[in-house]
């Protein structure tokens, strides 16, 4: 008992340090010029400019349209995708389904970046080609519009409504669908009556899950919507706090509706994801399922599958290369070279940035996944009346987007030695990915019989030798998928890290988007390239260490 009640403080202390304290000043910082005396520094004039403002509200509605559209189009593309991978009997599926979560491993602004290189209005790749052919100009994109900035953020985020949707149609009983194929209806009527219907909540999960998600996104709509009248609200808290004069509590008072605005949504999620299980079951015949013949269609699918893959993978990593490798963005004067990534590799900058963000990446991802173990092993497996408020709190980061929950940060350790630190970046990313960290640790941990804990005290072990010879060995999996899932996070992560870092603590994605923002896009693009590269590593490099397909062999 005495050993529980030590983690629960300990748990406890953590998270009120790393989410509590930051999240609270945010909402403190809002209402009060000085956070550390609000009493005598108390005004509602934030709020009052915010709340009160016609032109903040028109900037809230066109917010949440953007993200609104981002998750709808993300979630129908995902689960369009899930359902031809998980019902039909495709060839290739398992290539198919890394093509499908390939977007993940490239960072949003990079691959804004990308696009912005692929369909700028003059020049652009593709809109070069166009003219090249002589089409009409109609042919013509523009990347740099309201509409294509949903687009590409929707590109971003299809992975995930695939993987949430298609838990789902792996989970679902067979047998409604083939009792649909036997009274006589058709693939698209099943696929509309039957699996529809049985996903809707998953569905509605991802819709609101990528929304919240898309509402704090900073960083592409700065690069996309540069020349366009429309500016985020996380592009306008952004600007609250680097502009002159800045003004935090402004950009606090900003944040709370960010904040509010990522409750409701997350709320809905929660209530999804419980209603979801009134309407999937898993039976032993769901493993035997019949998939459906697409006949002469597979070919269409698969057609349709590899355009995905040249529109999310293969033309954006082009288009990066052919910037980082040639001297000139017009296709008619080409000459490719590695001057321009030479020299990006030369500068002090990249090489103080890189390693910054391997330190910073490698730190965040340990201590997270460490700080998420204890969380979760606590909330799982010890038992007391604050569990439930423990995991709310550890999850709460969800419902704060990275740029305002920066605000917090910045507020809480402005004035210590931590501030201007890369400790302090660790800090921000350890308490921004602790709801992943969490997520998949307390799932391996839901994965392993109590009973196995019991045996081990029965025979004497201590909770420290229970923990290194059975929970942890068990747990090689959760833990693997953890750390990489919060390095590769962090590597790309620019929302949280734009407020925080110093010239002395620059990171390459902070570096990327100072490169674009001085329309040095040949080295931002090299920065990008970079960042992808040392996300592969990181995966070699930990696959080399947890051996997750090993495990049997080790325990």
């Amino acid at each position: 008992m005495q050993g529980n009640r030590a983690l629960i403080v300990l748990v406890i202390l953590l998270l009120t340090f790393l989410v509590f304290l930051p999240t609270a000043l945010v909402l403190v910082r809002a209402v009060s010029e000085n956070p550390r005396d609000p009493l005598a520094t108390f005004t509602l004039d934030a709020l009052a400019n915010s709340y009160g403002s016609p032109e903040i509200w028109k900037v809230l509605a066109e917010t949440m349209a953007m993200s609104l559209a981002c998750g709808l189009l993300a979630t129908v593309l995902g689960g369009a995708l899930a359902w031809i991978l998980a019902r039909t009997d495709v060839p290739f599926r398992k290539v198919f389904e890394l093509v499908v979560i390939a977007p993940l491993f490239l960072s949003p602004f990079i691959g804004a970046l990308a696009f912005l290189e692929l369909g700028a209005p003059r020049t652009g790749l593709l809109n070069q080609i166009a003219r090249g052919l002589g089409l009409p100009d109609w042919v013509a994109i523009n990347v740099m519009t309201f509409e294509w900035l949903i687009i590409i953020l929707a590109l971003h985020y299809v992975p995930y409504g695939y993987l949430l949707v298609s838990g789902s149609l792996q989970n679902m009983d067979a047998s409604l669908e083939e009792a649909s194929h036997m009274n006589g209806r058709g693939t698209l009527q099943t696929a509309l009556r039957i699996s529809l219907p049985a996903v809707r909540h998953a569905m509605l999960s991802s819709v609101m899950f990528i929304t919240v998600s898309a509402t704090g996104m900073f960083s592409v709509p700065a690069l996309l919507g540069a020349k366009m009248s429309f500016k985020p609200l996380a592009v306008t808290v952004y600007r609250a706090t680097n502009g002159y004069p800045s003004d935090y509590a402004l950009a606090a008072a900003l944040g709370t509706m960010l904040v509010l605005l990522s409750v409701i949504g997350l709320w809905l999620y929660q209530r999804g994801l419980r209603q979801s299980s009134k309407f999937v079951t898993v039976t032993g015949k769901s493993q035997n399922r019949k998939r459906i013949r697409l006949g002469g269609g597979k070919y269409a699918v698969i057609l349709l599958l590899v355009v995905y893959a040249l529109v999310t993978t293969a033309l954006p990593y082009a288009a990066l290369c052919l910037r980082a490798f040639s001297t000139s963005s017009s296709l008619g004067e080409i000459r490719f070279t590695t001057e321009v990534f030479m020299g990006v590799l030369s500068t002090p900058e990249l090489k103080g940035a890189l390693v910054n963000t391997v330190v910073v990446s490698v730190v965040t991802a340990i201590a997270t996944v460490a700080v998420g173990t204890l969380t979760s092993y606590v909330t799982e497996r010890v038992r007391h009346k604050g569990s439930g408020l423990l995991n709310s709190v550890a999850m709460s980061p969800l419902a704060v987007p990275g740029i305002v929950f920066a605000t917090g940060v910045f507020a809480l350790y402005l004035g210590t030695p931590l501030y201007g630190t890369l400790a302090v970046m660790v800090v921000a990313y350890v308490a921004s990915y602790l709801p992943h960290a969490t997520r998949v640790t307390g799932n391996g941990f839901a994965q392993i019989d109590k009973s196995l804990e019991e045996a081990s005290r029965m025979c004497g072990a201590g909770r420290a030798r229970m923990m290194s010879t059975i929970l942890l060995p068990l747990m090689r999996p959760s833990i693997a998928a953890a750390v990489i899932m919060v390095f590769l996070f962090t590597v790309r992560e620019i929302n949280t890290a734009i407020l925080l870092y110093t010239p002395d603590t620059m990171l390459l994605s902070i570096l990327s988007f100072n490169y674009a923002q001085q329309a040095s896009l040949p080295a931002a693009a090299v920065v990008g390239l970079l960042e992808t590269a040392l996300m592969i590593a990181w995966i070699v490099i930990m696959r080399a260490v947890f051996r997750p397909g090993n495990l049997h062999n080790r325990v």
